[in-house]
């Protein structure tokens, strides 16, 4: 378990390190076991990793998964060196050489890199000319384009068990032994795996035993048994000083059913009927919404289902989103199925259902159009 930290840190050089490829052109060279499990993409890598001239790290084998200015280079020499960092196991990894295999000497790009047991990464770059590719293949993710700078290091977090979604970003990444409590007014609270929901452990006040004890591995983001709307997340770890931690809650929005709270009115004697209705909106990624309408000022409501009106129960979600009609269905709905609604009082009002599926949807209705037919 570790934190992130936008904090820079610097190459330990290649003192003490193992020698295992020099003047390396075009070679692939795999390293001996690191020590302990490291996943990338549900496979066990710690006899897999291979390494080439023109700086590039596969994880599973031959496989350029990390590109580090990866173009015809050359690396005067490779090194490794199994390290305890935190009383954690990790590999470290350290490449020197140049932006093209014809200059031999001269160290114009130089970068190590840090394999976590928990599958978390960080690379260092001390020297980066830029003159090649930087991009990583990010498991579930697909290829993720990187861009790197001298003195510089990037923390690899994996967001998935096994090595999968990582988030890359400049700083660093620390590992240690964390706990997590949860503050819920007097109450300390920890996650019950059998109950899946926090469950009171103790009363303040908190101290390192009470996190020993009962303090959790990791956090867990779910508030089930939580009952203060703005409970306190506490965080402890054995160092004297750590990092702090940087913890990012993305909260997507439930589903909605908006209402119109007044009636459209074409009374005036020049409107004969409803010729279609016109939909503007944004919808970017996997939105839904759905429409519904009432000719009664709400009392009652329909839709369009491709042959006929059908009610509606507004006061059921589920039903308003399985009945209710897509911006395709009501745009498409023609003058003389408009007129089957029976607008006798001619009013009309529109309700609708909203969701989106992931914290990345726009879902934003801007307009509804009602065009007439007129004399």
């Amino acid at each position: 378990m570790g934190v992130y930290s936008s904090n820079i840190i610097a190459p330990k050089g290649n003192s003490g390190m193992t020698l295992l490829s020099s003047h390396n052109d075009d070679s692939t060279v795999k390293f001996p076991d690191i020590g302990f499990d490291f996943f990338y993409n549900d496979v066990n890598c710690k006899t897999t990793i291979n390494i080439n001239g023109n700086s590039w790290i596969g994880f599973t084998g031959a496989t350029e998964q990390l590109k580090v200015n990866r173009r015809d280079a050359g690396a005067d020499n490779i090194y490794y060196a199994k390290e305890i960092v935190n009383d954690k196991p990790v590999f470290r990894i350290r490449w020197e050489g140049h932006q093209s295999y014809s200059t031999w000497g001269t160290l114009n790009l130089v970068w190590e890199f840090i394999l976590f047991d928990d599958s978390a990464m960080i690379l260092i770059i001390e020297k980066i000319p830029n003159t090649g590719t930087n991009s990583f293949v990010n498991p579930e993710l697909g290829t993720t384009t990187l861009t790197l700078e001298s003195s510089r290091s990037y923390a690899f977090i994996p967001q998935a068990a096994q090595g999968k979604s990582y988030i890359i970003q400049e700083g660093s990444y620390i590992q240690t032994d964390i706990k997590y409590l949860m503050i819920d007014g007097n109450d300390v609270k920890n996650w019950d795996s059998v109950s899946l929901s926090y469950v009171k452990v103790s009363e303040l006040p908190l101290t390192a035993e009470k996190f020993q004890t009962y303090g959790d591995d990791t956090y867990h983001k779910e508030r089930t048994g939580l009952i203060s709307t703005s409970p306190v997340l506490k965080i402890w770890s054995p160092l004297a000083e750590m990092i702090a931690p940087q913890i990012t809650q993305t909260i997507k929005p439930k589903p909605i059913i908006v209402n119109m709270k007044e009636d459209i009115l074409f009374s005036e004697a020049y409107i004969i009927d409803i010729v279609n209705a016109v939909v503007t909106l944004d919808n970017t990624g996997n939105g839904i919404i759905t429409f519904i309408v009432s000719t009664d000022s709400g009392v009652t409501w329909k839709a369009w289902n491709g042959s006929s009106w059908v009610l509606v129960d507004i006061t059921n979600m589920q039903d308003v989103k399985t009945k209710g009609m897509s911006v395709i269905t009501l745009q498409g709905i023609t003058e003389a199925q408009w007129t089957s609604l029976e607008l006798l009082n001619k009013t009309i009002r529109f309700a609708w259902y909203m969701e989106v599926t992931s914290s990345v949807d726009v879902l934003k209705l801007k307009q509804i159009r009602v065009n007439y037919n007129t004399v």
